[in-house]
């Protein structure tokens, strides 16, 4: 079974989980949402956005903000759906593959999600893609010392929930840079965990 096949059976199962709901990564939430606040886009999509843990928070602290989600499991666009009613769209998607119109939002959040994406360089550019000239990638992910992230990727793909790879802070650049992307800042949040705020050139 492919890493997207095992991605989204196991996030169907697990859409309605208290922990899920919550954001699985909620204490590293409040980084991106201050980023947000400071770039002042007027619409937001999350990539891989579960059943909506960033987006309730976001939409609690930039209430004006339009907020857009798409994921690959169809039980978690339901889940955010339900939770939001009409002020939330959402959308089933691949991210190397997004159903989404080019140059249509100014931020695109990806919390937590690009260590499932088999080709991360097909999902980066389809980032780049959707955004507006002059919008903003917040990326938010794991990463670690290197022994401990060389021993998680031979892990990784012995695990249900689809996990491909975690990446280095080089490996993150080189796949933001490849795809057109000026790099703004790369911050680690916790020891585990880090930001990396990026912009597509041309407004």
């Amino acid at each position: 079974m492919d890493a997207k096949t095992r991605s989204r059976n196991y996030f169907n199962l697990h859409h309605a989980s208290r922990w899920a709901r919550e954001g699985y990564w909620s204490f590293d939430y409040k980084r991106s949402i201050q980023a947000l606040e400071l770039l002042r886009p007027a619409n937001l999509i999350d990539i891989g956005c579960g059943p909506g843990g960033f987006l309730a928070r976001v939409q609690k602290a930039l209430p004006h903000l339009r907020l857009s989600a798409m994921d690959l499991s169809e039980g978690m666009v339901q889940e955010v759906r339900e939770r939001f009613g009409g002020t939330v769209e959402a959308v089933v998607g691949d991210a190397e593959h997004m159903p989404l119109e080019s140059d249509a939002f100014d931020a695109v959040s990806v919390n937590m999600s690009i260590h499932h994406w088999p080709h991360p360089q097909e999902g980066i550019n389809e980032v780049f893609r959707i955004l507006t000239p002059g919008g903003h990638l917040l990326l938010e992910d794991m990463d670690c010392i290197p022994p401990i992230r060389a021993a998680a990727n031979v892990v990784f793909p012995l695990l249900p929930g689809g996990d491909v790879k975690m990446y280095s802070q080089k490996e993150i650049r080189t796949l933001l840079t490849a795809a057109g992307f000026d790099i703004l800042s790369y911050h680690k949040i916790t020891p585990w965990t880090f930001l990396c705020v990026a912009e597509k050139p041309g407004r």
